[in-house]
């Protein structure tokens, strides 16, 4: 990789890191072009090629990328978070996330789409590194939790997973990019949970 891309000012590697997660999270590794990713990144494709030496290169290096975002903003977040109600926390949670996508859309659809695909380019390695960065951090999260809240043979740790797969397949399923989209998206996940906090909390805590 061509350390000039980082030379470049923060806006423009924005766009171009932006403008290739959205080329991929659309399709598949084979079938994105270089050429639709330079177009949206208004670059020509040699210059994009120079700073990358081709595709797999960009394709690896958005990953580590990503996974690099995702967990600096969530450990940097931790250290103000005081909510201890699992719910509200998780809320405030997905709160940061939407405000991730919101500054690099197509973060989380490329990421999902790398991880699960059958052309993905992805070495076990990296695979590995983003469990790891979700174990980290459920346990993090859960730490600093009251559990007590739930009612008795309710695993949070399952609670966490069932409604992370419910955000990050309605931003698979719809691609949501705009603010408007992402607001609407959390509104809807929070009825989710909202509902989910009904059924599972103890009637004291509701």
């Amino acid at each position: 990789m061509n350390q000039k891309f980082f030379n470049l000012p923060m806006e423009r590697q924005d766009l171009i890191r932006s403008s290739a997660m959205i080329e991929f999270g659309d399709g598949s590794f084979k079938k994105t072009s270089a050429d639709a990713i330079a177009k949206r990144a208004g670059v020509s494709k040699g210059l994009l090629f120079h700073y990358f030496k081709d595709k797999r290169e960009l394709y690896l290096y958005l990953f580590q990328h990503a996974i690099d975002a995702c967990m600096e903003t969530f450990l940097s977040s931790f250290r103000y978070f005081e909510e201890r109600d699992f719910f509200l926390a998780l809320e405030k949670g997905q709160e940061i996330k939407m405000n991730m996508v919101r500054r690099m859309p197509g973060l989380f659809r490329f990421v999902m789409r790398a991880y699960y695909e059958r052309d993905s380019v992805l070495t076990p390695k990296l695979r590995k590194k983003l469990d790891d960065v979700l174990a980290q951090s459920t346990d993090q999260f859960l730490s600093r939790m009251d559990l007590h809240k739930f009612k008795d043979g309710v695993d949070p740790k399952a609670v966490v997973r069932l409604l992370m797969l419910a955000a990050e397949g309605m931003l698979a399923e719809t691609g949501a990019c705009t603010a408007e989209e992402i607001d609407k998206l959390f509104q809807e996940y929070k009825k989710y949970a909202d509902m989910l906090r009904q059924f599972l909390y103890k009637e004291e805590y509701l």
